[in-house]
């Protein structure tokens, strides 16, 4: 078939394409056909004096207005041919996986509308719900970007989007398809109108949906029928849309803060009474004004019927609304969940999320004192990686460090030292730390029990332990510094000395006289005890015997090729690179075979990577006694008073 231009040629050549072929009629009748990428060489060698160009269609292509063929209709008719096979989703899969560029939501709610697809169909959503893990994501954004341009009942349109985020499960993005069809009720009200209407009959599929409905809507009037609703089902939906509603004047505001605190004071239900509180704290997130109105009432009447999933659900709105709460609303929340009995875990994430640096409404003492009575009730210890906020809020000032490590080792309280220790251990290797006067124990007995247990759980950083035991000793209690200087003797300073014996030199010219004077003693008798060791190398009887010798030989080295075995069988990148056993040399050279069986060399500098480490010397002289030690220092109890 063929397709004359509509009007007659001009003397310069020209073509219409269509996917890579071109027919030119020549002026004899005689038909040929070229590829398109050859057309242009073809014609500008020709010495035809006259032709007329024209299309070749193909099966799978249509043309446009202009006569052309577009790539968008041989797409169409691919997933047309795709759906008539029962194969739509995976043709669609298919496609996302050649071509992300390309944007199908709207295209295949256009196919859907003119009736070539039925993208909705049961079939298409069980072929959603049978998707695996990746590819159901590879869909799933230009699926959601079709519920808002599709045209149908809100049935279909429903139960499409519910399955699109049944299958998305508890990601991020699950509420995608929510969005969407948000926006398909604000583009289609009279289906919007619908919900809202089966949501007031009591129809549970109109429940369901009822929220994105009169979002879409946006109808302030309508939203209010639901909130004074004598049915607690139907006033959680009121609740849970209000605040999400766009262009609120602050009459409409205020109205809606009345009505939430009067749920709350009066709750129809537990599950109206949480959507109320969600709903405040959208409006006063959404506000323009400083000014929360009624927020301490709603906050205090919350707080006086309290339940540990409410306490933990408002610690997720301080969250979720950063910009909602004033200061004593967060002061009273840390405070009153001080003493909830379970979901420990769930509101120390949320209050750790809400955590903003230079945020005065916060008060470090208050959060430290919630994490306080959070920590302890673990299931699994505390890590830094769970309190990144709080942990960069603890080193950001001193004084935070100074009142935290003061406070939690003095407890003695196993979790949260263990919690100290997992926070130097991710921070700077080596860093020192003050505790303030004003953050020690006043008693000479609480100050030594402080000392024992910052031995206990930080002996591995020994550079922390000691600037906080020199800390004690400067501004502790007279009766207290023998025995915490005893403690930086033994055992800081006589298992580390690498790092530990340059800082007590950098303090011995300290320009308090108390640390200066007990840094310089440490030296002298770290330098007494050093030469005493030398001498005793030259004891013949403490050599041990050619048998011992060959004996620790043969097991470290059996030990080193465990270990060596063990990394690499952990390793992620084992498999993925070259191994080569080097004897000697200073280069690498590989030869190495590409995708065309060519081989090139590859020749690579050699360079040294080392890693080392201070292995305590008491673990060795005394191990017994060291370990001894440590455990008293972690375990043991502040004695009663």
């Amino acid at each position: 078939m063929f397709r004359r231009p509509s009007r007659a040629p001009s003397k310069r050549l020209s073509a219409q394409f269509c996917f890579g072929r071109i027919s030119v009629i020549r002026c004899r009748g005689e038909v040929e056909t070229v590829c398109v990428k050859t057309t242009c060489t073809f014609l500008r060698g020709s010495s035809f004096q006259r032709m007329v160009c024209a299309v070749w269609l193909c099966k799978e292509c249509t043309v446009n207005e202009a006569g052309r063929v577009t790539e968008k209709s041989k797409l169409a008719q691919l997933i047309i041919d795709g759906h008539a096979a029962g194969r739509l989703i995976p043709t669609i899969l298919d496609f996302e996986y050649k071509d992300r560029k390309r944007e199908l939501g709207g295209f295949l709610a256009d196919l859907h509308n003119s009736g070539e697809i039925a993208l909705l169909s049961d079939a298409n959503l069980e072929a959603i719900r049978q998707l695996e893990h990746n590819d159901f994501w590879m869909m799933f954004g230009v699926l959601s970007d079709a519920i808002e341009h599709v045209v149908d009942d809100y049935p279909a349109v429903q139960q499409f989007a519910e399955c699109l985020v049944e299958s998305a499960g508890n990601d991020g993005a699950s509420n995608t398809p929510s969005v969407s069809f948000v926006r398909w009720c604000e583009k289609h009200p009279s289906q919007a109108r619908k919900i809202v209407a089966g949501a007031k009959d009591g129809q549970k599929d109109c429940q369901r949906s009822c929220v994105f409905a009169l979002q879409g809507l946006n109808d302030f009037g309508c939203l209010i029928d639901f909130i004074e609703d004598s049915r607690a089902e139907i006033r959680s939906i009121g609740f849970r849309a209000l605040g999400r509603l766009n262009y609120m004047t602050s009459q409409d505001d205020q109205t809606g803060i009345d009505a939430c605190l009067s749920e709350i004071q009066s709750p129809s239900s537990d599950d109206a009474r949480s959507a109320s509180l969600e709903a405040a704290f959208r409006i006063w997130d959404n506000g323009a004004t400083k000014e929360k109105y009624r927020q301490d009432e709603v906050i205090k009447s919350f707080l006086d019927k309290p339940t540990d999933e409410g306490l933990v659900r408002l610690c997720a709105m301080i969250f979720y609304h950063k910009n909602a709460p004033t200061e004593q609303t967060i002061s009273a929340v840390l405070r009153k969940s001080q003493g909830i009995s379970t979901g420990f875990e769930a509101a120390s994430h949320w209050i750790n999320s809400a955590l903003t640096r230079k945020d005065e409404r916060w008060s470090f003492t208050e959060v430290v004192a919630f994490l306080e009575a959070m920590v302890p009730h673990f299931e699994q210890p505390a890590e830094r990686k769970q309190f990144h906020s709080f942990c960069e809020w603890v080193w950001e000032e001193p004084a935070n460090a100074s009142y935290l490590f003061a406070r939690w080792l003095n407890s003695g309280d196993f979790s949260l030292c263990s919690f100290l220790a997992e926070m130097v251990s991710g921070g700077d290797k080596g860093a020192a730390l003050t505790i303030l006067p004003q953050d020690l124990p006043p008693e000479a007995v609480d100050q030594v029990f402080l000392a024992r247990k910052c031995i206990g759980f930080l002996w591995l950083h020994e550079i922390t332990a000691a600037s906080i035991l020199l800390s004690l000793v400067e501004h502790g209690h007279p009766n207290a510094v023998p025995m915490i200087e005893g403690l930086l003797w033994e055992p800081l300073l006589l298992s580390y000395s690498s790092e530990l014996r340059p800082y007590l030199e950098q303090q011995a010219s300290s320009a308090s006289p108390i640390v200066m004077k007990a840094a310089q003693s440490l030296i002298e008798r770290h330098t007494a005890y050093i030469e005493g060791l030398k001498k005793a190398e030259e004891l013949s009887e403490l050599e041990p015997s050619n048998e011992a010798r060959r004996a620790a030989s043969i097991k470290d080295h059996q030990r080193n090729t465990d270990i060596q075995k063990q990394a690499l069988q952990m390793s992620v990148l084992a498999s993925l690179v070259h191994n080569v056993t080097m004897l000697y040399g200073r280069k690498s050279f590989t030869m190495i075979t590409d995708a065309d069986g060519q081989k090139f060399p590859s020749i690579n500098p050699l360079s040294e990577h080392s890693y080392s480490f201070e292995f305590p010397r008491l673990s060795v002289v005394d191990p017994v006694g060291f370990r001894a030690l440590l455990t008293v220092c972690r375990v043991e109890q502040r004695k009663a008073k």
